[in-house]
């Protein structure tokens, strides 16, 4: 989430990249991490030559998609950004049921075409007749 939802204030300054990766990370780390090392992201740094391997096994098992705090904030006006998002989950988690699909619409050629009979086409059961 954004540092305003990690406990942190909005636009606070994050710490160095060159942490050690023997320290002990924390919840709020392990969240992060969760939420955000995706398969991309993990391909995306080693690209960078940063070595994943301490997190290799952390992120998500699917895509995911993130949304900009302040998007929310504009479409839900809370007090705070923590209420837009409390807002925005409601929202989002209110109908949690799966949405119904419509049925696709058959083409208009899928009906049988009218038989030839029916538009005066001489029928293909007898041999044609001769002189």
């Amino acid at each position: 989430m954004a540092n305003g939802m990690m406990g942190n204030p909005m636009g606070a300054q994050q710490p160095p990249m060159e942490q050690p990766m023997n320290t002990p990370m924390g919840g709020a780390e392990d969240a992060v991490l969760d939420m955000h090392l995706t398969e991309d992201v993990k391909q995306a740094l080693q690209a960078k030559g940063i070595d994943v391997s301490a997190v290799a096994d952390r992120g998500p098992k699917e895509p995911v998609v993130v949304i900009p705090v302040s998007i929310i904030m504009n479409k839900y006006q809370g007090a705070s950004p923590e209420e837009s998002m409390k807002q925005f989950v409601q929202d989002m988690t209110a109908n949690a049921q799966a949405p119904v699909t419509e049925p696709m619409p058959q083409p208009a050629m899928a009906e049988a075409p009218p038989s030839p009979e029916g538009l005066g086409a001489p029928t293909m059961d007898r041999p044609p007749m001769t002189a």
